[in-house]
């Protein structure tokens, strides 16, 4: 086991701004109409989403109540659940790119030997759930554990020793399970010598102003939290302190809509990760196709990246990026039975079906622009009073798609969805958004 390394370090990261923006009303009438109406179906107590549509910005709807007397509002933190996997993640990357760990380390480099858990596990296998790992939070008796003291705070290490036979050798099969990231939370603290709530508020939270999210039992509650409920229950009288230490790097952030999917925009638009960790990030293996805290889904034909979180008491949270046209989508619920995946299908094929045009190309429209926009076969760039030397066509994630010297080009063989367009002059280069129909 790898000595404590005490130090303290900081991230480059980028935060996203983008001038105001105007959603389309019709398309945010429609989003509302889904959450009222999904809620009412199913009887939810309160909804609060957020979507982001490129070259419109965000919606944030919400609907039902907190508790009687209390609506929800777009302000209120619901627990995310599961969705803090991607943060812890994305974190464990950040440690790979300041070279305080790789991610084929084993886990012998840097923790003690724990009963049931192979030392030879590798960071990496942790991340995408390959370690055929035990899951603690199945343990016969785990529900009882965590209410008969609501007020005791459980450590990782502890956990750790009620871990069961493994699965599978690690490396030979996939199986989602919650140790492996309260096993990574131990080994960011063990390199850094710092906590993992005070990590993810330097290195995430704070560069990206993500002001309403936050670690709950490690950090305190920001603002308003909305009411639990589970089976028709109001839980909020219930200490959450058993239940989110357990929880820890696995599942104890709390959020809002809104800044769940400005999280998502910053990551996906190659704010945070360089591109080799992203490349990381979004290489999906095994049977529940995942990456490292986000899986990869097709829902009504459409590829997805996609994660969900629920949590006893009773949250539900679902997050979506589609990467045909770089919507996102966040839905957060504060009862189970849990609905927040139903919600977000629908919201996401409200708006990715929708024909929203985007009239916002570049960031000073009087320098260029691009035609017919939406299109579906030839377009036009133009820059007045400059000639355009190289184009370039990118997808949302990164890919060149086409290059060109011609102003005028067909799309008529891309993919639908939202592209990119770089296009160089002796002035420098401009970018532009385009969607193809």
């Amino acid at each position: 086991m790898k000595n404590k390394i005490f130090i303290v370090f900081s991230f480059s990261v980028l935060t996203l701004f983008s001038r105001a923006q105007s959603f389309d009303p019709a398309l945010a009438a429609n989003l509302q109409q889904v959450i009222d109406s999904m809620r009412t179906a199913n009887t939810i107590k309160g909804i609060s989403a957020a979507v982001y549509y490129p070259g419109q910005g965000t919606w944030k709807g919400v609907t039902g109540i907190s508790h009687p007397g209390s609506p929800i509002t777009s302000d209120m933190e619901f627990a995310v659940a599961s969705n803090t996997k991607l943060f812890t993640a994305v974190l464990m990357l950040k440690l790979v790119e300041n070279n305080l760990i790789q991610l084929d380390d084993s886990l012998h480099e840097y923790l003690p030997a724990y009963n049931n858990i192979d030392s030879n596990i590798t960071i990496r296998q942790l991340l995408n759930h390959t370690s055929g790992l035990y899951d603690v939070t199945s343990v016969p008796g785990y529900p009882d554990s965590m209410l008969n003291d609501p007020n005791r705070v459980y450590t990782a290490a502890e956990l750790m020793t009620w871990a069961g036979p493994p699965l599978f050798a690690a490396g030979t099969g996939w199986s989602y399970c919650n140790t492996n990231y309260l096993l990574a939370g131990m080994i960011a603290e063990g390199v850094t010598g710092q906590s993992y709530g005070r990590l993810l508020r330097d290195s995430i939270l704070t560069p990206l102003q993500l002001d309403s999210t936050f670690l709950d039992v490690y950090e305190n509650v920001l603002y308003t939290v909305a009411h639990p409920w589970q089976g028709g229950m109001d839980f909020n009288s219930t200490p959450r302190t058993s239940i989110n230490s357990a929880a820890w790097s696995a599942g104890a952030m709390y959020s809002t809509a809104g800044e769940m999917v400005q999280w998502y925009q910053a990551l996906m638009n190659g704010q945070v990760l360089n591109p080799n960790s992203f490349s990381e990030l979004t290489t999906f293996v095994g049977s529940g196709n995942y990456g490292m805290g986000i899986g990869r889904a097709v829902i009504n034909g459409r590829t997805v990246w996609t994660h969900g979180g629920l949590i006893w008491g009773g949250y539900n949270s679902s997050m979506m990026y589609d990467t045909a046209t770089g919507v996102i989508v966040g839905v957060l619920t504060n009862q189970l039975p849990a609905y927040a995946f139903q919600v977000a299908v629908q919201l996401i094929s409200s708006a990715v079906n929708t024909p929203v045009g985007i009239t916002e190309t570049i960031a000073n429209p009087s320098y260029g622009f691009v035609y017919p926009n939406p299109a579906n076969d030839i377009v036009t760039i133009e820059i007045p009073d400059q000639k355009i030397n190289h184009i370039s066509v990118i997808s949302p994630t990164g890919r060149l798609v086409k290059e060109t010297l011609e102003t005028t080009f067909s799309i008529s063989d891309f993919p639908s969805g939202l592209y990119f367009i770089k296009a160089q002059t002796a002035e420098g280069t401009l970018s532009f958004k385009l969607l193809k129909q």
